[in-house]
């Protein structure tokens, strides 16, 4: 027997729980082409424990008057692998289009199918591909489903959930909440573009939630977290009245929006809830030079990541000053977003020995004058500098003037330090 067919042979000797878990590892299209090899494979397909209906990718060349065509296409796929799968249980549902309230009984549907099957990991996204707000409206999250998830059987299936992320879905914080007090596994909940969230609770000594993010809920007033086991907490959005205590784990946290710095002013106390911060992100808009850092202690901080959103600001150095607080920082990264300014004058900032810091990072590198005024700024202060990791903006023409001047910061880099030009 040919050693391929005899390949074959085995493989289909394999029990069906293990071929199905070797199918749930394909695509749904890779997993549904398996049907045609045998009699035997026509239907374990149909077991799959990945529902993953994500295809964004395909918005990326959609135009208005293709757009209701590609949905259309796509609500037909979801609703025919849905028919045809059998398995009473699955470890993901996934849903990723551009989709809004016009298609609410097909998406209510697959909120409803998500739970009955136990789903570990529901992700409902639908992000709009060419404008926002969609012009049908954001999906809402309907009563019938939420009617589900209090009947008995909505109670039973909803214990299995451990990953929830909606964007581009209104959700109250009725259900919200709801999710995060009867779902004893659920560690990592995302919210993000909910108009209708105004206040959350996430309050309980029993929770399991290791990770929250909440991003663009415009319209959210006040958020409540006592929360043991939290990790992360992620918050891009207007400032809100937040209520932090109880989260003796938290090492992750990133911070932005009404929260970011701007104006010269900065977060205020948030800073001081997070004594035990590991990483820290903080998203940045400014216009001008002089920034008031809070008094803050962050005496275990390791990463400290600053997005940068500058217009006509002539210096980067004032972000410099709450490396004070990070006595054992080792790494700094700078994503910057920036229109370019040239410096009159060098600006004087006290130089401050940074010992810990092994690895500077810039991404979205351009060249432009401030940048480089703050790579020679750290050359100067980071004495145990290892590594300097340049990612250059994403548009061509920065990106040419990115390589040039990485050849300058070059012949800068103190004795020891490695430039690493992706």
């Amino acid at each position: 027997m040919p050693f391929d067919e005899a390949l074959k042979d085995w493989v289909s000797r394999l029990p069906d729980d293990i071929l199905v878990n070797i199918i749930s590892r394909l695509t749904l299209k890779e997993a549904a082409r398996t049907s045609v090899l045998s009699s035997r494979w026509k239907y374990l397909w149909t077991y799959a424990s990945n529902l993953n209906f994500d295809a964004s990718k395909l918005l990326v060349n959609v135009y208005e008057e293709t757009l209701e065509e590609e949905r259309l296409r796509y609500m037909c796929w979801v609703n025919k692998v849905l028919e045809s799968h059998k398995g009473l249980s699955v470890n993901e549902f996934i849903i990723v289009f551009d989709l809004d309230d016009s298609h609410e009984s097909n998406i209510s549907h697959w909120v409803y199918t998500a739970i009955s099957k136990r789903a570990q990991k529901f992700e409902l996204n639908l992000f709009p591909a060419l404008c926002w707000p969609p012009a049908s409206g954001i999906y809402e999250f309907s009563q019938g489903c939420y009617d589900y998830l209090k009947s008995p059987c909505g109670l039973s299936s909803v214990k299995s959930l451990r990953f929830l992320y909606f964007d581009t879905v209104n959700v109250t914080e009725e259900i919200l909440e709801f999710f995060i007090n009867n779902c004893p596994n659920l560690d990592d909940l995302r919210v993000g573009r909910s108009d209708n969230l105004l206040r959350l609770k996430v309050v309980g000594s029993l929770l399991q939630l290791k990770c929250l993010h909440i991003d663009h809920c415009n319209n959210l007033e006040e958020l409540e977290i006592s929360c043991p086991s939290l990790l992360s907490f992620k918050y891009f959005g207007p400032e809100i009245k937040l209520h932090v205590k109880n989260v003796p784990q938290l090492v992750d946290v990133l911070i932005g929006g009404g929260h970011g710095i701007g104006k010269g002013k900065v977060i205020g106390p948030i800073v001081n809830y997070f004594p035990q911060l590991k990483t820290l992100e903080l998203h940045v808009e400014l216009n001008e030079e002089i920034l008031q850092f809070p008094e803050c202690d962050l005496p275990e901080l390791r990463h400290l990541m600053f997005m940068v959103s500058a217009l006509d600001c002539s210096s980067l150095l004032g972000l410099t000053c709450m490396m004070k607080s990070c006595p054992l920082l080792q790494k700094l990264t700078f994503k910057i977003f920036h229109y370019s300014a040239e410096i009159i004058m060098r600006h004087q900032i006290p130089k401050h020995s940074h010992q810990c810091l092994k690895v500077l990072e810039f991404v979205g590198f351009s060249g432009d004058p401030v940048e480089l005024e703050l790579a020679y700024y750290m050359f100067e202060n980071a004495t145990m500098l290892e590594e300097m990791i340049v990612e250059p903006s994403e548009y061509e023409p920065e990106a040419q003037a990115a390589r040039k001047s990485a050849k300058k910061l070059e012949k800068m880099l103190p004795p020891g330090v490695k430039l690493v030009f992706h």
